[in-house]
């Protein structure tokens, strides 16, 4: 099965009310800081920008939306907020989505080890990189609500989920065919210089 496959299907079953191995509960992840997220702070337009592209990102990992469909959608985006700043309303919806999905990709993630499905590389035993990911990405899940909670960045936490995703298709580094947030910064900072001219970014 296909690793986005894989994880569409396990996105499906963690919206089912039941407890993972670990005593993970999805609808905990998924309730998890929604009060932090009901009245955002203002944030700048790089800084919407960069949420609305991760949460592209998570989709584009997914297969949800294409990889060569990122950049014109950014642009698009960008252009949109230039001329009419996002509202304190749609940037509490984009965190709330961004915040769920992130969450459910952190989720599979684990689910994937913990259900056997992972494929380490043969370098160490498979019991000491299952322990090991499973330990990391609950450190992740917290550092992406404390993103959330103090206005911090969430593409560290992402692009680490990605570093698991490899290890558990048997890669010790992210492949270029597989790696997509390593391309955040750059796509970023273009969609920001391409916008109109004379528009403060």
């Amino acid at each position: 099965m296909r690793f986005a496959a894989k994880l569409l299907f396990l996105v499906g079953i963690l919206v089912q009310p039941s407890v993972f191995p670990g005593g993970v509960l999805a609808a905990d992840l998924r309730g998890t800081a929604i009060a932090s997220l009901e009245a955002p702070a203002p944030v700048s337009l790089r800084e919407a920008l960069s949420r609305f592209l991760s949460l592209e990102m998570i989709r584009a990992t997914f297969d949800v939306v294409r990889r060569e469909d990122l950049e014109p959608a950014l642009e698009e985006q960008s252009a949109r907020w230039k001329s009419r700043p996002p509202t304190l309303s749609e940037l509490a919806d984009l965190n709330q989505q961004l915040l769920t999905e992130a969450s459910y990709y952190l989720v599979s993630l684990s689910y994937v080890v913990q259900s056997g499905g992972a494929v380490f590389p043969s370098d160490r035993s498979e019991m000491i990189y299952a322990n090991d990911t499973v330990s990391k990405l609950e450190d992740l899940r917290r550092q992406l609500v404390d993103a959330f909670e103090t206005g911090g960045d969430v593409v560290p936490v992402l692009t680490e989920a990605e570093r698991i995703r490899a290890l558990t298709e048997g890669y010790r580094n992210v492949p270029k065919n597989l790696g997509i947030f390593d391309e955040h910064g750059a796509l970023l900072d273009k969609a920001l210089a391409e916008g109109p001219k004379g528009t403060p970014t």
